[in-house]
């Protein structure tokens, strides 16, 4: 059988238009109609007036309209945008033909990065106008930034890498000073005649100079890692970026990335994202009543939020409840309702039948459960409690040991000494552990698992049974050493730590360290004082928590695998939020489209 035959001779003359060419229910047509229509002064975006000097610009609407074509057909680069302005039909209909070059595009998008959101909503708001979206699910995802792992540092990173680099500055000298006896010795040799020059074999496989350069380069960046502790440890940061400073490294289900945690608030009947937040928090404790807050302001009444069991914190689902939003975060395995406490505040006058902001949250400090709150909130108390008074003026506890060498020295005898100063704690294996997390109860941990995977006390310093690998140990705001109860007598001796031949004077330190007399000064008396407390039960609807996975995973995984939008192109919080924005939009117009069809689309974009 014959192939197929040609339909086009390539070099016959058509007569034919951009339009003919382009689908009747192109989504290219949707965009240009909904920005057409669109009041881009009113929104802030640049150049919305024509210049009469210099050379013309490019309408701020053609900008727009590419770049809600190229979000949605996973073209986001400005030189792949500027490409698809001389290969695509659907753009070239869209912008009649012109070219703007990369530049020009990656300028718009730059300029106008705070306008971009606005365009969201005002799109969010024209298609849900006539919708019951009913109850909104919130979900954070992990979308990597510009900014890679070696560029991310914390500073059990840092730790390691500069202890790294200090043994390879002493071998690099180790290695140059036998270089330059090796020099010596042949100088000697060649003068008395007893070798000849061509005979002098090399001893070193790097050459001095090669060796010199090695030293230097490990000196720079030396000086560079600890010039980076020093900032992080003034400025009290747990982890620095240096290509993106917004940025952090978190952990996803794919591992560790240094990215942003982005929160979509999705609705439940037709799965539009309604809105988003793109913060930094590592976890997505906190970020609850943060993304509901523009939603619960543009809603009248309450509203219903799901969330995973990762948003269970008091304060944030206090904040919820104020505004006007009902928290429905999933509950850990045998657990039926929330407990919450919160301050009491007295109030002259109550309306519990309102659902104001204000009067929400008047009610509920006050002891008195707002009718719109009588399904989920029961058994609401005003009690009164014994607290520690915190005194915010109280001074940081004082390590008895001057220097950091005492400190170091302290630990050598079995225990683990927290510096207050520098926030960090000294283990009995000459290692420094940071700070991980501080407790609810206020306790900080320490930990550096790089430390522990080369300890020689690993084997009996880190418990079999524990679920992390390596140690972490926690340490009250006013105690400053833990003894190991690992520790024996002779690990003192051991080679790794000090010289295995005692003297007078090591044998002093040896029957000094037995007092095991600890350092702490003593105790204050604690101080009570009675506060007034308003304790209530939260119990969420089951379900509307059975509806979650399938609501906010959803709008991720089209984002990250359809629109192939799993990273992001700009740097810094600002930006990234602007061009999530556009993200967002390539979404919505999907849905948008299968909730309407085509033509009915296209009305509800006009406005």
């Amino acid at each position: 059988m014959p192939y197929q035959p040609k339909r086009l001779d390539r070099y016959q003359v058509m007569m034919n238009n951009l339009d003919g060419m382009v689908a009747w229910d192109s989504i290219a047509r949707i965009i240009d109609c909904y920005v057409e229509h669109l009041d881009l002064r009113e929104m802030g975006f640049t150049k919305t007036e024509p210049s009469h000097e210099g050379r013309p610009c490019f309408a701020p609407q053609s900008m727009l309209k590419l770049y809600l074509y190229g979000y949605r057909k996973t073209i986001r680069s400005s030189r792949r945008l500027a490409d698809a302005c001389l290969t695509n039909i659907e753009v070239m209909w869209m912008l009649d033909g012109q070219q703007p070059d990369f530049r020009t595009i990656s300028d718009f998008r730059k300029d106008n990065i705070n306008c971009l959101k606005k365009v969201f909503k005002d799109f969010v708001g024209r298609i849900t106008e006539d919708l019951e979206t009913g109850f909104i699910s919130i979900d954070g995802s992990k979308f990597r930034a510009v900014n890679s792992k070696d560029r991310n540092f914390t500073m059990m990173k840092l730790d390691d890498r500069i202890k790294w680099l200090e043994d390879h500055t002493q071998e690099y000298l180790r290695l140059i000073e036998k270089a330059d006896q090796a020099e010596d010795e042949a100088e000697e040799l060649l003068a008395q005649e007893e070798l000849e020059a061509t005979e002098v074999a090399e001893t070193e496989t790097l050459t001095k100079e090669e060796l010199e350069k090695k030293l230097q380069e490990a000196q720079t960046r030396l000086n560079t890692y600890r010039a980076l502790r020093t900032k992080m440890e003034e400025e009290n940061l747990s982890q620095i970026s240096l290509t993106d400073p917004d940025s952090r490294l978190m952990k996803s289900q794919t591992g560790y990335v240094v990215g942003f945690n982005v929160q979509t608030a999705v609705d439940s009947e037709y799965h539009i994202i309604m809105d988003y937040d793109v913060t930094s928090n590592v976890t997505d404790h906190g970020c609850l009543a943060p993304t509901m807050e523009a939603l619960s302001k543009e809603t009248d009444g309450v509203i219903d939020a799901v969330a995973d069991m990762g948003y269970d914190q008091d304060e944030d689902m206090v904040a919820c409840l104020e505004n006007g939003v009902i928290p429905h975060v999933i509950l850990p395995d045998g657990k039926d309702e929330y407990e919450i406490e919160t301050r009491y505040e007295e109030a002259d006058s109550l309306n519990p039948e309102s659902t104001d902001p204000q009067e929400l949250k008047k009610c509920l400090h006050a002891g008195v459960i707002p009718k719109a709150y009588e399904s989920v909130i029961t058994g609401i108390e005003v009690v009164e409690v014994r607290r520690l008074k915190k005194d915010p003026n109280a001074p940081k506890p004082v390590s008895p040991y001057g220097t950091e060498d005492e400190m170091k020295a302290r630990a050598a005898e079995g225990f683990f000494v927290r510096d207050p100063e520098r926030d960090l704690v000294y283990c009995p294996g000459g290692n420094t552990l940071r700070r991980k997390s501080v407790k609810s109860s206020g306790a900080t941990r320490y930990a550096n698992k790089h430390a522990c995977n080369h300890c020689p006390f690993r084997n009996r310093c880190v418990s079999d049974k524990g679920i992390t690998k390596w140690k972490e140990i926690d340490f009250s705001k006013d105690s400053l050493e833990r003894l190991a109860k690992w520790w024996k007598s002779e690990d003192a001796t051991q080679p790794e730590s000090a010289d295995p031949t005692p003297t007078s004077e090591t044998s002093e330190k040896k029957n000094d360290s037995n007092k095991k007399d600890p350092p702490n000064p003593p105790k204050k008396k604690r101080q009570f004082e009675k506060v007034k407390l308003v304790r209530f039960k939260l119990k969420p609807d089951r379900n509307k928590m059975g509806q979650r996975l399938c609501l906010s995973e959803h709008p991720f995984g089209t984002l990250k695998r359809a629109l192939g939008a799993s990273y992001f192109l700009l740097k810094g919080k600002r930006k990234n939020n602007g061009e999530f924005a556009l993200m967002s939009m390539g979404y919505n117009l999907v849905r948008g489209l299968n909730i309407y069809g085509f033509w009915g689309l296209m009305q509800r974009v006009k406005g």
